[in-house]
C-alpha cells in the first residue's frame, strides 16, 4: 500500500473510530439525587436512568408553595420522562420550580456521564392544528374571579368555556387569606350582620380614598359581598368569619372572613371548578387567551393557544380575568418608576388590559397592592428566614429617607399596608436604622429587651420575628449584609452617611432630633408609641436598606360601574366584562384598609361578571 493511500486509511479510521467512541458513549444507569435552588428554599430531586433513558423522576424535599407549584412538582417529571429530556417547558406559573428541576436533572444526566443539552433531543417540528369552538361566554382566567364568574354564568344558564394560562387554578386567590364581606350568615351567626352597611363602609372607603375612585363601583359590589361569602359556602368553600385580622384594623369594621383550612385554598376552588365542570363546563389548562374578536363594537369570539392547537372560540360574551399586571416586570416600573418584589403566581402579565385595548378599549387605572416591607436579601417576603429583615420590623429602629429624613412613626409596621405605602413613597429604597446597643440587646434578650412585646405579622400565622428568644444569629446576618452592601455601618451618623450614600448633615440633624424626642419620651412629630422611643446613642450604627413589597399590580382594563369594559368615551364594548385584579377603579393608589377587600372584588366582582354576561349572551 503506498503512503498516500495509507495514510487516506488511516485518517478514515481515525474518523470511524471517533464516530464510533461518539456512539457508543453511554451512560451509567443508576438513581441520582441532586438538590437545586428553588423558589422559596432547595429543591431535591431523583432521576432514575436505565439503558440510557430517563425511567423515573421524582421530586422529594422541597420548601415551595403547594397552590403555586403542586403542578410543576407532580406533572413535569412525567413530561421530562415521556420526552426523554429535561428540555421540556416548564409549566406556566410555576417557571421558577420549573426550572428547579429540570437543572436537578440536568446536573443527574451530567453526574451519569451525558450531555444534558443534546440527551433525547428531537429535531422534530411540532405540529399544530386550529379548532374551532363555540360558547355563550367564555372567560379568561381561573382564579377567583374566572371561575366565579364561569361557574356563575354557568348556573345562570349559559354554555361557558374557561381559560387558564397555568397548569393549575386559583391565581393569587390562593395566595391571599380570605375575602371580606357584609351582612354574611357567618355574620348574623356571630350577633354582627346589621351593625353596619354597605353604605357606612362606602363612607370610609370614600374618607380613606379622598373620593379619588368609583364609589358606585365599590358600593355594588361590597353590597352583594355577604351574599357571596353564603354562595361560595353553598358551592363546596369553607369560610370562618373572624372580624378583623391585623392588630392595627381592631377598630375598622369586623368584615374578614377567612379561608377555613388555610392550607387548603386550592383545593376550595378546585371544588368549585369540580362542580363547574360536572355541569358540562369545559376547561382548558395551560391555554391562555391571546386575543379577543370583535365587530361593530361587539364580542364576537377569543383566540386561544395551547402548546400544539390554536382555539377560535365564537361566543357572545366573555369576562376578563386575568389578574392584573403583577408579574409583569416591564410595566411595573413604566407605571411605578422603580422594580418591585411582588407575590404573583408568575402568570399575571396584563394579558386583560393588552387584548381589550387591541380592540379600542380604554387604558384604566393602575395601582400597586403594597403590602409590607423587606430587605435586599433577595429572600422573598414569607418564604423564607430573613433574618436582617427584622431590623425593619422593630418598632424601635429609625425609618430614614434616601435625603436623610425620618418619613414615618416606625410602629407603623403594625399595618402592612400602610408602611409600605409610606415606603413606596420614598422610591425604590430606604433605610432602617438600629444603635449597636441596640444589637447587643436583641441578642440577649428578643425584641422584649426593646419593649416590644408584640410581633408583626405579614399574613396568618406568619410573625416575622421572635419576641421572647434571643436573636443569636441577627448580628452575623447585618456583618454578612455589609458585606454584600445591603447593610451599611458606621462607628458616628457621620460614618454611616458616609456609607449609606445620604447627606450627613441632614442624617445628623435626625438623629440628633429623635435622641432628643427620645430624652423627652415624646414623637413630637409623628407620634410613635412611647415605649418604643428609644435612643440610638453614640453608635456605632446599621441601617439595613430596605424595600416596599407589593402584592401585585391591579388595572389596566377600564371599567363603568358595572364592569363592563368600556372605550375611553365611556361607550360599552358589547358583551365584554372584567373583575377582580384587571380593574383598579375602585381605588385611589394603594392597597385598602379594609380586610379582604381584594378578594372581594375578585369574588363578587367575578359573580356579578358572570351574571352579567349571560344575561347578555343568551337574552
Amino acid at each position: 500500500m503506498n503512503k498516500r493511500l495509507f495514510a487516506a486509511c488511516l485518517s478514515v479510521g481515525m474518523l470511524l473510530a471517533g464516530c464510533s467512541a461518539k456512539k457508543s458513549t453511554t451512560v451509567k444507569n443508576g438513581t441520582y439525587e441532586e438538590t437545586v435552588d428553588g423558589r422559596n428554599g432547595k429543591v431535591t430531586v431523583s432521576t432514575t436512568i436505565s439503558s440510557g433513558k430517563i425511567t423515573n423522576v421524582e421530586v422529594k424535599d422541597n420548601e415551595e408553595t403547594p397552590e403555586i407549584a403542586g403542578t410543576a412538582i407532580t406533572e413535569l417529571p412525567k413530561k421530562i420522562v415521556e420526552q426523554n429530556s429535561p428540555n421540556v417547558d416548564g409549566v406556566t406559573g410555576a417557571t421558577i420550580t420549573s426550572d428547579a428541576i429540570k437543572l436537578a436533572v440536568s446536573n443527574a444526566i451530567k453526574a451519569a456521564g451525558g450531555d444534558a443539552d443534546s440527551f433525547g433531543a428531537s429535531n422534530e417540528a411540532k405540529e399544530t392544528k386550529t379548532e374551532k369552538l363555540t360558547a355563550d361566554v367564555v372567560v379568561v382566567g381561573a382564579g377567583g374571579a374566572g371561575i366565579s364568574a364561569a361557574l356563575t354564568a354557568q348556573q345562570n344558564g349559559a354554555q361557558v368555556i374557561l381559560l387558564e394560562k397555568s397548569a393549575n387554578i386559583g391565581g393569587v386567590s390562593v395566595i391571599a387569606g380570605g375575602p371580606m364581606g357584609i351582612d354574611s350568615r357567618e355574620q348574623k351567626a356571630a350577633g354582627v350582620a346589621g351593625t353596619f352597611t354597605a353604605k357606612e363602609v362606602l363612607a370610609a372607603w370614600q374618607s380613606y380614598n379622598c373620593w379619588m375612585d368609583d364609589g358606585q363601583l365599590f358600593y355594588n359590589i361590597a353590597n352583594r359581598s355577604g351574599e357571596t361569602i353564603d354562595w361560595l359556602e353553598d358551592n363546596g368553600m369553607e369560610l370562618a368569619y373572624v372580624g378583623n385580622e391585623q392588630a392595627a384594623h381592631a377598630d375598622g369594621f369586623p368584615t374578614y372572613h377567612m379561608y377555613k383550612d388555610q392550607s387548603n385554598k386550592l383545593g376550595y376552588y378546585k371544588t368549585l371548578v369540580e362542580k363547574f365542570e360536572e355541569a358540562g363546563g369545559k376547561i382548558y389548562y395551560e391555554t391562555p387567551a391571546v386575543e379577543l374578536k370583535s365587530e361593530n363594537d361587539k364580542i364576537t369570539g377569543v383566540v386561544a393557544k395551547s402548546s400544539d392547537t390554536t382555539y377560535e372560540i365564537s361566543c357572545d360574551a366573555a369576562v376578563l380575568a386575568t389578574g392584573g399586571f403583577g408579574a409583569n416586570a416591564d410595566i411595573i416600573e413604566q407605571e411605578v418608576g422603580f422594580p418591585l418584589e411582588t407575590f404573583t403566581t408568575g402568570t399575571q402579565t396584563g394579558d386583560g388590559a393588552t387584548m381589550s385595548q387591541a380592540i379600542g378599549a380604554g387604558k384604566g387605572k393602575t395601582i400597586q397592592q403594597y403590602h409590607g416591607v423587606t430587605s435586599f436579601s433577595g429572600i422573598e417576603t414569607g418564604q423564607g428566614k430573613d433574618e436582617i429583615a427584622k431590623a425593619i420590623y422593630l418598632a424601635t429602629s429609625v425609618w430614614v429617607n434616601q435625603r436623610g429624613s425620618r418619613f414615618a412613626p416606625e410602629d407603623l409596621n403594625y399595618d402592612t399596608a400602610l408602611s409600605s405605602n409610606a415606603a413606596a413613597t420614598q422610591g425604590e429604597y430606604y433605610f432602617s436604622i438600629m444603635s449597636d446597643d441596640m444589637v447587643k440587646a436583641v441578642e440577649q434578650g428578643g425584641s422584649k429587651a426593646l419593649n416590644v412585646d408584640t410581633a408583626v405579622g405579614y399574613q396568618p400565622s406568619l410573625p416575622l420575628f421572635s419576641v421572647d428568644e434571643p436573636w443569636t444569629e441577627f448580628r452575623a446576618a447585618l456583618e454578612d449584609g455589609v458585606e454584600k452592601g445591603i447593610v451599611f455601618k458606621g462607628d458616628t451618623v457621620e460614618d454611616l452617611a458616609k456609607a449609606m450614600v445620604v447627606d450627613a448633615n441632614a442624617l445628623k440633624k435626625t438623629i440628633d432630633s429623635y435622641n432628643a424626642s427620645c430624652a423627652n419620651g415624646s414623637d413630637e412629630v409623628y407620634g410613635k408609641d412611647s415605649k418604643y422611643m428609644l435612643s440610638l446613642g453614640d453608635g456605632p450604627y446599621y441601617a439595613v436598606k430596605a424595600r416596599p413589597v407589593s402584592l401585585g399590580g391591579i388595572g389596566g382594563v377600564l371599567v363603568n360601574s358595572n364592569l363592563e369594559v368600556i372605550k375611553q368615551d365611556g361607550t360599552v364594548i358589547g358583551g365584554l366584562f372584567a373583575a377582580g385584579n384587571e380593574v383598579a377603579e375602585i381605588y385611589n393608589n394603594s392597597y385598602p384598609l379594609v380586610e379582604g377587600v381584594t378578594l372581594m372584588t375578585a369574588l363578587t366582582g367575578g359573580r356579578i361578571c358572570g351574571e352579567e354576561a349571560a344575561n347578555y349572551a343568551t337574552k
